[in-house]
């Protein structure tokens, strides 16, 4: 079991994940941090606050501001 706390991840470890199938688990600390991360950005997004990527289109289209329902779709494509 690898664990994966922001600091110890190797090229080897990541090799033993990808190749072997190796198990891994967040760090309580490391599910803190994006829980916090998480937080902030919720708080931003209902603040309409102007982040590229997150409310906004990319490339050519960084200056095309997303409506709340674009937001949404647009996050769940950027996993894509």
């Amino acid at each position: 079991m690898i664990v994966l706390d922001g600091h110890s991840l190797t090229v080897e470890k990541l090799v033993r994940i990808a190749r072997n199938g190796e198990k891994v688990e967040l760090h309580r600390d490391a599910k803190e941090r994006i829980q916090k991360c998480r937080e902030m950005l919720e708080e931003k997004i209902q603040k309409h606050e102007i982040m590229y990527g997150v409310n906004t289109g990319i490339g050519e289209f960084s200056e095309v501001v997303l409506d709340d329902e674009q937001v949404k779709e647009f996050q769940k494509y950027l996993i894509y």
